[in-house]
């Protein structure tokens, strides 16, 4: 506890806060509040949203008394109780109206599945009348849950929210133009509401306050050196140091790679210091099985350059290389065994097709390209004094404008001469003047006015604040680029005209074709769609051979090139649902079975038919709701309901049980599920579920085009719980666009909650209900449903205080 209380005081004391770095103090959930007008930040402590109540709570409200206690006793505590808690809710502990109303997300819940005639199950032996059934209804939207749309509306309030490492990477790209990423060593960040940029659930740990002080000296270092020829090297990888997949291709001792199945020896993140010519050397053996030599491909981020055949020896291994250009940064390099064989009528020792790995090579750059200074560099070298005068104010003009933007608003003198101090005494001890200006530059990107978003509370006396300029334009820059503002929204800030809404509404479509919105792609849809999963599963190689890293970034980059796609020519969210095109390259074309698509490049490509198209049915959807070895009716049911929908079906029973393991399935998933759900207390969610899995069942684990399951025709035919039927997934399309509104309205609950950095919570809903109907009235087009976010309630105010 010292160690973090020193190094959380040296951050807020390099800053330039007080931090009565002395005194113990309690910890409760905190909230801090920016020193615009003084020297401090103002920590207070800030009552969480659902309150416990104690036991003793008396019941004093003679409608919940007598009438909702007794209906839930007879007809729900059965099975929400503290033991059973079915679908993870409880309702028999709530002892008074005032208890209930503590938790409104709970009985929403549970008047939208009694308002559905979900519950009580239809198997139960009680049940309710219409009466009685509507009575309680009426009571949750009129007693718990009813919001007056007409009233004032509560913004909300952000937990004060620190960068995540994405947000983190990209500013320091923009305020310094580093080329690397130092975020990336960084602890993970905590995910809430399905989203890693969550303000509640954003902590900081004390290691991660030294990888700030560590990364805040590498970036001001690179920021401040001039770009300059990169001279030519070559790195060597033994089998030790170079990752394998399938991990079974590499033994521990002796240390030695050899591939039997399909796989890849690859180095993960290999990072190119600058555009140029770079070679790619693999030294590799064979054993020639079946009259063919094993095959190596060499790939460059899934990018395929060479194919050769090994003929050499496991005595004199050959060595096998192509020369490619590649852009600076980090990428994937690796080479792959690609023409597995078994010879079964063989002797075990000679029956497989082998490859040897014996190292990888990477030399270059040759032709670099030098690059231009930054924007930041060019800044520092015009006001960098050419003698041994004039460098304090030299050294002023730098480090005010950079906590300018680092603090994305204006600066005070007295923050200014705070950074400068240290400039003075590094100057003072003989520092040259770059070393000497880089001391306040890296103070001021340890500071929390950095570090967080910080934004000021309303005044005394004030319940709600509309945010001025500057932090709407930083709420604007983090929700679409995930990064710091430009200087354009700096402009329209300090002028005060942001929230005009002609210079608004331009602002959002500039913003939205800027090359920078790969941050919502990267970040909001990464998460949504879950591509962010894809990169950590492995489906099984005995039962998907063809599976490959080359075709898992295919399918990541095809789910990110739609959306951007979407987004940046302003097409109907509608897409999402059906589409007649996805982007393509001949990798995941080849996968798809779509003819006509050459080469590694991703082109956008129109489908031949309607089975395909969507974000429900691309290859990484279908992955990330797949067992390793077979579909999951149940995991593609679950996603669509939560993503497309947004209705997710609770948590199964603790006594749901399992289907068995791929091996001894006899028939199909979906025969063996359909036993399964004849259990009463199973069937109710399976009945929402399973359809929307039965409408995929035509494509496997790993996306592919299938027509039948363990060798029995599959039936992909499905009746939703309000009477649709389909049969497949061209035909469940159909469905879900007929239920557009739904998904209208999740859709912009997602990515109102990604914009807001917290949930979206029951005095929410009616500006949920704004931004869908202005949704609806600029015709569904990706800019009207941005503008209607940014538009709201929550996104331009602030509350003082958390609601109860």
């Amino acid at each position: 506890m010292r160690v973090r209380a020193f190094l959380a005081c040296l951050v807020l004391t390099l800053a330039g806060v007080s931090a009565g770095c002395g005194k113990a103090r309690p910890q409760p959930e905190a909230s801090v509040a920016p020193a615009t007008a003084g020297d401090t930040l103002t920590v207070e402590a800030t009552a969480t949203a659902e309150m416990p109540v104690s036991a003793d709570v008396k019941p004093a409200d003679p409608t919940f008394k007598d009438k909702i206690n007794p209906f839930l006793t007879k007809y729900c505590n059965g099975c929400h109780n503290a033991d059973k808690a079915a679908g993870g809710i409880t309702l028999d502990s709530y002892q008074s109206e005032a208890h209930a109303r503590k938790d409104r997300k709970g009985w929403l819940e549970v008047m939208k599945v009694m308002a559905a005639g979900e519950m009580p199950p239809k198997k139960a032996k009680a049940q309710p009348s219409k009466d009685e059934r509507q009575f309680v209804l009426d009571w949750i939207d009129n007693t718990l849950t009813k919001v007056d749309c007409t009233a004032p509306k509560d913004p909300g309030r952000v937990t004060l929210r620190r960068l995540n490492r994405a947000e983190y990477n990209n500013t320091v790209r923009d305020l310094l133009g580093v080329d690397f990423t130092p975020a990336d060593d960084f602890p993970a960040d905590d995910v809430g509401y399905g989203f890693d940029n969550i303000g509640d659930v954003l902590s900081l740990q004390p290691v991660l306050l030294e990888k700030y002080l560590a990364a805040a000296d590498k970036v001001v270092g690179a920021g401040l050196t001039p770009p300059g020829p990169v001279a030519s090297a070559r790195q060597r990888y033994n089998p030790q140091n170079i990752p394998v997949t399938p991990r079974s291709a590499r033994s521990k001792e002796p240390v030695r790679i050899v591939f039997t199945t399909a796989g890849e020896a690859f180095l993960p993140k290999f990072h190119f210091p600058v555009e140029g010519d770079y070679t790619v050397r693999v030294r590799a053996w064979g054993t020639k099985v079946g009259g063919e030599a094993p095959r190596v491909t060499l790939r460059v981020d899934g990018k395929e350059l060479k194919t050769a055949a090994v003929d050499a020896d496991v005595k004199k291994p050959g060595t096998y290389e192509v020369t490619t250009r590649v852009q600076e940064g980090e990428r994937r390099v690796a080479v792959a065994f690609t023409n597995p064989f078994t010879d079964k009528a063989a002797k075990d020792d000679n029956k497989d097709r082998r490859l040897g790995v014996v190292g990888l090579e990477i030399e270059g750059p040759t032709n670099p390209v030098v690059k231009p200074p930054s924007a930041f560099l060019k800044a520092f070298q015009a006001v960098k004094p050419a003698g041994k005068t004039g460098g304090r104010v030299a050294a002023e003009k730098v480090v005010a404008d950079f906590a300018r933007k680092a603090y994305r608003r204006p600066v005070r003198a007295d923050e200014v001469a705070r950074l400068m101090k240290l400039y003075d005494v590094a100057a003072g001890q003989g520092e040259p003047f770059e070393k000497a200006v880089a001391l306040p530059l890296k103070a001021a990107l340890v500071s929390p006015h950095f570090l967080f978003r910080v934004e000021e509370d309303p005044k005394s006396g004030e319940a709600v604040r509309t945010i001025n300029d500057y932090e709407f334009a930083t709420r604007l820059s983090y929700f679409l680029w995930s990064t710091m503002p430009d200087e354009e929204l700096f402009r329209h800030a300090a002028a005060g005209d942001l929230r005009k809404p002609a210079v608004l509404e331009g602002q959002v479509k500039r913003m939205l074709k800027d090359p920078k919105v790969r941050g919502l792609s990267e970040n909001f849809a990464g998460q949504w769609l879950q591509l962010r999963n894809l990169k950590t599963l492995t489906p099984d190689k005995g039962y998907f051979p063809s599976w490959d890293e080359s075709l898992k970034a295919a399918m990541v980059r095809e789910a990110e090139l739609f959306f951007e796609h979407v987004v940046q020519d302003d097409r109907s969210v509608l897409e999402f649902l059906d589409a007649d095109y996805t982007y393509l390259n001949e990798r995941l074309a080849t996968h798809y079975g779509v003819s006509g698509v050459s080469g590694p490049e991703f082109r956008k490509v129109k489908l031949p038919d309607a089975r395909r198209g969507g974000v429900i049915t691309m290859g990484s959807t279908l992955v990330v709701t797949s067992n390793p070895t077979r579909t999951s009716l149940v995991k593609r049911g679950k996603w669509v309901l939560e993503n497309i929908l947004g209705t997710p079906p609770p948590p199964p029973s603790p006594d749901a049980g399992e289907l068995p393991p791929t091996a001894e399935l006899k028939g199909t998933v979906r025969q063996q599920l359909e036993q399964h759900r004849s259990n009463a207390a199973c069937a109710s969610c399976h009945a929402k579920l399973d359809p929307l899995g039965f409408g995929l069942e035509n494509f496997d684990a790993v996306g592919g085009w299938r027509t039948t399951d363990n060798k029995q025709p599959i039936d992909s035919s499905g009746v939703m719980p309000d009477g649709a039927s389909f049969s497949g997934p061209a035909a469940m399309k159909k469905v879900l666009l007929k239920k557009a509104d739904p998904f209208r309205r999740c859709l912009a609950e997602k990515l109102m909650t990604f914009a807001l950095g917290r949930g979206l919570e029951y005095y929410d809903l009616c500006a949920l209900d704004d931004v869908t109907a202005k949704l609806v009235k600029g015709q569904d087009r990706f800019s009207a449903l941005v503008l209607a976010v940014v538009q709201s309630d929550p996104f331009q105010k602030r509350k003082g205080k958390r609601s109860d």
